[in-house]
């Protein structure tokens, strides 16, 4: 028996644990006390079956007719380096796409799998950030120069949570949450959806679906309106508040509630509550990204977070420096400039420094600016998770060679040509940054808990493998994971050794407030930028600006005479992405997949509580059980995310509608329902 400390990975919670290992095997998990997170969820107690699950990828397996064989790692490994040889000298290097799913976020593989990318010479190195979390990012270093976070341990007497639902995706934030409460804090939930927290809190706010922008400039306008503002930060440390009180005049509180739905008393007190109990915190969700005016909603969010005094303070909204590990790219290296977005989203490659990946759906199918003929895909579902599952599923069927690195033969793997059987994070140590969600600057470690199963391997190995096999030995010099983590630390304050002596992380930079008060914020003015020259030189509107979302009855009245509703995804406890389906402890708690509709929208259409349906879009349609809830509002359904088969949402989702300025797309189609 041995004791092992070390990070649940079954969400982005990033909890402590200590899980007690025998024979390679799980049989206990408890709580590591010294972590920052320190309770487990449901989630995180399934975590042994994870691992030990029957459905295992366990060997390197090659396509063999309709079914598959086994190979060595050798014989897999010449495969591809054949392959990948004769793609990149017959169509050149361009014609490779890697995509980095979520297991890789911020991690020390992504700079490994970056690194082969770069020195076989594609522009195509990808990842999640396309459609999660860096629209935030963007808008975040537009507006203040930093990653915005929460600082929940300066103890905000005020919170706002918008667009999302961390009881389901963030068990720790929801207890901490219902905590402040407990406290005397105040809460505000802007959600379309009667969530327990928003059942909780002192005003919910229920958002007409995209429209998040026209609320945020209402609140602004009552904080002008009524000087709730910081005004000596205002005057000090902003550029362009004249024009932003100009501009405001136009979104009352009447006119926001026209266009959101919510009360325009409601805006006020949002106004009033939030000014009146400092410091407060606003912590935004993924809803607010998959829109097609989301940076502009999130510069909105930023602007109001500022400039009422609730930025970098104890307690509010605070501004993360960057962790700087050792950098891999290879600067030497002979790339095709044109990436699969094709240039047309500048400010997403400036800022992320990556392509973003929607825009590349098409170029599958089309071959054009050039054909893609070889895909590596790393811990991904593209047939599950990426939006427009038709036009997915004929854009990878039209890829020649394709690669997939996961633990579970996956509806993505089953259209693979070699499928490698990676890690899952107890079989591995993972160098993260968890924290910084939660405004800690931790570096942590994970460790390893048990050895891969079967013949799997760590997913570093995979990449250096590989890298060595197609001619980079050079660049893959690390014979074990220890002497990459030790590469990488080189340029930081933290060493290896106090890593594994603090499991529960070890600070990367100093904690501070006011960061600006020394060297101003990092943005060109050195000040919170409320009116971007940066934004407004590439041809977006310098202020925030709500536009109607592209999909919804007021933009597409034609359509919406067939599609009436609209529809949005939401994420389940048990479940991260499309993970953790096929186990079963989580498919217990949740066995199947429901579209919540509110009662007076089933009546129209002659439903009842666990019918089945069909819900249909342009793209495609589904088919799941009804659950009639008065949670949703009317003219609205909701379906969970992840699931694949007839229930996979992402079959009525539409790739071309996008954000212009992030390339996310809008997630929130026009949709119609039927009794199956």
């Amino acid at each position: 028996m041995k004791e092992v400390n070390t990070t649940c990975s079954m969400c982005s919670s990033k909890c402590g644990v200590r899980l007690h290992v025998e024979n390679n095997t799980i049989v206990k998990i408890t709580n590591m006390k010294e972590h920052l997170l320190n309770r487990l969820c449901p989630k995180g107690a399934g975590m042994s079956e994870l691992m030990t699950s029957r459905e295992r990828l366990t060997d390197p397996l090659q396509k063999d007719g309709e079914g598959w064989r086994k190979i060595t790692w050798d014989e897999a490994f010449s495969l591809i380096a054949e392959r990948l040889g004769a793609v990149r000298r017959d169509y050149g290097p361009q014609s490779l796409w890697v995509m980095a799913g979520y297991p890789w976020n911020s991690s020390h593989t992504q700079t490994v799998i970056r690194r082969f990318t770069e020195l076989y010479g594609s522009p195509n190195f990808t990842n999640l950030g396309g459609v999660c979390y860096r629209a935030r990012a963007i808008a975040h270093t537009l507006t203040v120069g930093r990653i915005i976070s929460m600082d929940y341990a300066g103890e905000p007497h005020c919170e706002i949570i918008w667009g999302k639902n961390p009881d389901e995706n963030w068990p720790p934030y929801g207890r901490a949450v219902r905590r402040m409460v407990e406290e005397g804090g105040k809460l505000m939930v802007v959600d379309p959806r009667s969530t327990p927290l928003a059942k909780k809190a002192h005003i919910h706010a229920r958002v007409r679906p995209g429209t998040d922008c026209a609320l945020a400039l209402g609140l602004l306008h009552v904080m002008i309106a009524e000087r709730l503002y910081d005004e000596a930060f205002v005057a000090d440390w902003t550029v362009g508040f004249d024009s932003l009180v100009g501009h405001v005049k136009a979104y009352s509180p009447e006119r926001a509630a026209e266009i959101t739905g919510v009360p325009a008393e409601t805006i006020r007190g949002m106004a009033r509550l939030y000014a009146a109990n400092r410091p407060g915190i606003i912590t935004t969700g993924i809803a607010l990204d998959h829109s097609t005016n989301g940076i502009q909603t999130l510069r909105a969010v930023a602007i109001l977070e500022a400039i009422s005094g609730n930025l970098d303070v104890p307690g509010g909204n605070k501004c993360m420096p960057k962790l700087t590990l050792k950098n891999l790219n290879v600067p030497q290296a002979v790339r095709y400039k044109v990436p699969v977005d094709g240039g047309q989203y500048p400010i997403f490659t400036k800022v992320v420094n990556l392509p973003t990946f929607i825009p590349g759906i098409d170029q599958l199918i089309t071959g054009k600016p050039y054909p893609i003929k070889a895909m590596i895909i790393a811990g991904n579902n593209p047939l599950v998770t990426w939006p427009n599952f038709n036009k997915v599923l004929k854009g990878l069927r039209q890829v020649d060679f394709k690669v997939v690195i996961d633990v579970f033969m996956t509806e993505t793997a089953r259209l693979a040509d070699i499928v490698l059987p990676g890690s899952t994070f107890l079989e591995r140590a993972d160098l993260r940054n968890y924290l910084q969600h939660y405004g800690d600057l931790s570096l942590i470690l994970t460790q390893q808990a048990c050895t891969p199963l079967g013949n799997a391997k760590e997913d570093w190995w995979i990449w250096a493998e590989l890298g060595r096999k197609m001619g980079y030995g050079e660049y893959y010099p690390w014979q074990s994971n220890d002497e990459l983590v030790d590469d990488l630390l080189a340029t930081t304050r933290v060493r290896r050794r106090d890593l594994e002596a603090h499991p529960e992380g070890v600070p990367y930079a100093e904690q501070e407030f006011r960061h600006y008060l020394k060297k101003g914020f990092e943005t060109p003015s050195g000040k919170v930028e409320i009116y971007s020259e940066a934004m407004k030189a590439m041809g977006y509107d310098p202020l925030p600006t709500f536009q109607e979302p592209m999909d919804s009855p007021l933009s597409r009245p034609e359509l919406a005479k067939e599609y009436p509703l609209t529809i949005f995804s939401y994420r389940i406890n048990p479940f991260t992405g499309s993970q953790y389906f096929n186990l079963p402890a989580a498919r217990k708690r949740d066995p199947e997949p429901l579209v919540d509709i509110h009662p007076d929208t089933a009546c129209c259409y002659g439903i009842a509580d666990g019918d089945w349906v069909n819900v249909e879009s342009l793209q495609g349609s589904i088919k799941t059980r009804a659950r009639v809830t008065e949670d949703i509002p009317p003219g609205i359904i909701a379906a969970p995310f992840g699931w694949g088969g007839e229930a996979n949402v992402n079959k009525l989702t539409d790739d071309m509608r996008r954000d212009p300025i992030s390339g996310y797309p809008n997630f929130k189609p026009l949709c119609r329902i039927t009794k199956a």
